[in-house]
């Protein structure tokens, strides 16, 4: 009886851990993982958001360069360079900036994400 109260105990506290984008606005980046991206998202939540990911090199082999989404009104803005880094390859670092465009003070930056991993803890419940 003990083991199914701790079992249901873990079950209960799960999905609390895993609601990322579910019940607030969720920012991350990754890097190394194929793709180097920083997104924000919040699912049926559009909101004018913009983000900007910078992706750097650790050997300085490939220049330094930015995805910019651009504003707009969606649940999800995703800035990503598809195929640039190998899975684990831990040469890039990504860096993103996430903003919000508040209509009465313009379009200010809410959050950053700064990663040289693939881990997809990066910033996923924090929120």
């Amino acid at each position: 009886m003990k083991k199914v109260l701790l079992l249901s105990a873990i079950l209960g506290v799960l999905p609390l851990n895993s609601n990322a984008g579910m019940v607030s606005t969720t920012v991350h980046s990754r890097a190394n993982c194929v793709n180097n991206e920083s997104i924000t998202w919040w699912l049926g939540h559009p909101y004018d958001w913009r983000v900007v990911s910078t992706h750097g090199n650790i050997y300085g082999r490939d220049r330094d360069h930015l995805i910019d989404t651009g504003y707009a009104v969606t649940w999800r803005q995703a800035a990503v360079h598809w195929n640039e880094a190998p899975l684990n390859d831990h040469r890039w670092f990504v860096s993103g900036y996430h903003y919000l465009s508040d209509y009465g003070n313009g379009r200010i930056p809410f959050d950053t994400t700064s990663v040289g991993d693939c881990s997809i803890y990066n910033g996923w419940w924090d929120h």
